[in-house]
């Protein structure tokens, strides 16, 4: 079942999906309340976070068609999490190991209680902000699948399991739907179809809607150019306001924080310095340079320009993954999925959806992660300029434990 943290208003009485809905008048936020992480889950939640940064870096590099990019950190690595569940042998150890867990150090109940902990307390942040995590298990009728693997992942990560005969021309449809229903129809395929040897699909669904704490004004929004990763310049409609917000600059980025609602959720947005491109200010983005960089971060004012963009963006991740280091999983012949059924099994299939809508409002985001199991028997001046006019990258972050929800970058409007 869909967990979600709305106020007033429902998840389900949105009147239309992803498609400029017009909000009624929203609640005034409550006092935000952080996660409170004992030392050893906050060992736990640098892991998560270290993978964010790695994944993130990992599928820019490898995305040579579209010119930006959206990801979902958390959501691929609860998809993943799941799958987890169900391996064994080096099989379990690699995919630990990517996800920040080796299995020398950290045992599968440490990671299933790191998500189960995580997830749960993301959902009861922000009475303004709407935030929604789903996973769910699809296994082809009559499969058999271990108890001991079900009920791990229904208690674990709340999936909802159900047996669908794949051999059906509306099975995919029924999923499909799953994930619309889950991502406020922002995402209403992935499946378009069901191969033979197919056993079955383990599929995570996050959506997020926040509301900017200082909106834009509307009547502010202009006409203004972007310059694009070639060079070119594009007319696009340019967001513009003057608040305080946080702020610091370094080598390779001017960055800035827009927070949504009570301030428990927040967009960071990474300006590349000076005259750098955003390849060259990228590589600095790591986990260890993000923590210093936030905690350099003070109130400033100042003078925002930000275009308004959507982009939907989707990719296989078989490669990357193996590139990351989990390579077993993905081998018909080595993986070792002993605990999740009596049958020769691995990951066939790897892929994430994602959508994203940012206006003078706030943001509208989903991702959906699929993992399918196939048999193989078959110093500023006031206010600071902050022009987001060139191609850019940014995240969207729980501000207590510094979760990554998304991450993405612009290059092209």
């Amino acid at each position: 079942m869909l967990k979600k943290t709305i106020a007033a208003l429902s998840l389900l009485s949105i009147l239309a999906a992803c498609q400029n809905d017009e909000n009624p008048s929203q609640p005034e936020p409550k006092p935000r309340q952080d996660i409170n992480l004992t030392r050893a889950e906050q060992e736990f939640m640098d892991k998560g976070t270290d993978f964010a940064f790695r994944f993130f870096d990992q599928v820019c590099s490898t995305e040579k068609e579209k010119p930006n990019v959206f990801v979902s950190p958390l959501s691929a690595s609860l998809c993943l999490s799941m799958i987890t569940n169900g391996a064994t042998d080096n099989t379990l150890a690699e995919m630990q190991d990517v996800l920040g867990f080796p299995a020398n150090t950290f045992s599968l109940d440490d990671l299933n209680n790191y998500n189960q902990k995580l997830t749960s307390a993301l959902l009861d942040l922000d009475n303004t902000t709407q935030l929604g995590i789903a996973n769910s298990i699809w296994i082809e009728e009559g499969f058999k699948v271990y108890d001991s693997f079900v009920d791990v992942n229904k208690k674990m990560y709340d999936a909802q399991v159900q047996e669908l005969d794949f051999t059906s021309p509306t099975a995919k449809d029924v999923i499909n739907q799953w994930c619309a229903t889950q991502t406020n129809n922002c995402i209403k395929e992935v499946i378009q179809e069901i191969p033979a040897d197919a056993r079955m699909y383990l599929i995570n669904a996050l959506y997020f809607k926040g509301i900017w704490k200082s909106q834009f004004d509307k009547s502010a929004t202009g006409q203004d150019n972007f310059t694009n990763v070639d060079g070119s310049q594009q007319k696009v409609a340019m967001m513009n306001q003057t608040a305080t917000f946080n702020y610091t600059q370094t080598d390779d980025f001017s960055i800035a924080e827009l927070p949504y609602g009570n301030e428990a959720f927040s967009m960071v947005i990474l300006l590349p310095s000076g005259d750098k491109t955003l390849d060259e200010s990228l590589p600095s983005l790591n986990y260890e340079n993000w923590k210093q960089w936030s905690k350099n971060m003070v109130g400033k004012e100042l003078q925002i320009k930000l275009p308004r963009f959507k982009v939907e963006y989707d990719k296989e991740l078989e490669e990357d993954m193996i590139a990351m280091g989990m390579k077993d999983a993905f081998d018909a012949y080595k993986a070792k999925f002993a605990n999740m059924s009596g049958a020769e099994l691995y990951i066939g299939l790897l892929q994430q959806f994602t959508y994203i809508n940012v206006d003078e409002e706030g943001t509208e985001a989903a991702a959906v992660t699929v993992g399918g199991m196939f048999d193989n028997a078959v110093g500023f001046p006031s206010p600071v300029p902050f022009f987001v006019n060139r191609p850019f990258a940014f995240m969207v972050k729980e501000k207590s434990t510094g979760a990554i929800l998304f991450m993405g970058k612009i290059t092209e409007l």
